[in-house]
């Protein structure tokens, strides 16, 4: 059985036996490796947060509040989740989120759209061109998705 694997140096590297040469493996690994300290050159930091937060890589569903203090579904935009944890959330915008307060519209599949308001507490621009923002729950509200049979999709 061969493997592919992939060479950095090479163009167009032949398809070989991993036993033949574990050296290039290595060397991918040390590749990856590099990428990963290249996101936090200073090593990670101790963890401050009180609770465990889980990745959560998917859509999320964002719905400002209108000048009355009532959810506006027609504003409604989708982003794009980073971690969950019982108490917050923190996701990807390509652009900053200039509203305080928003729900969040979490799919929960055959249950349906869970909505939770949440408080935004802070905006970082990324080297790569997107905005990480985060925020804490404060309540739990009905989804304004739960109106729409499909829901608005990202622009």
């Amino acid at each position: 059985m061969s493997l592919c694997t992939l060479d950095l140096s090479v163009v167009a590297p032949p398809l070989v036996p991993v036993v033949a040469n574990a050296g290039r493996h290595d060397r991918v690994g040390k590749s990856v490796q590099l990428a990963f300290a290249a996101l936090e050159p200073h090593g990670r930091a101790l963890e401050r947060r009180r609770e465990s937060r889980l990745a959560y890589p998917y859509p999320i569903h964002l719905t400002p509040f209108n000048a009355e203090g009532e959810p506006d579904p027609q504003r409604t935009f989708v982003v794009i989740g980073k971690h969950l944890a019982p108490h917050g959330i923190d996701f990807y915008c390509a652009q900053p989120v200039a509203e305080r307060r928003v729900i969040a519209s979490l799919d929960c599949g055959h249950e349906g759209w869970i909505g939770l308001v949440v408080e935004l507490a802070w905006c970082r621009f990324s080297r790569h061109g997107w905005y990480d923002n985060g925020g804490r729950f404060i309540a739990v509200v009905p989804s304004p998705l739960e109106a729409f049979d499909n829901p608005p999709r990202a622009a």
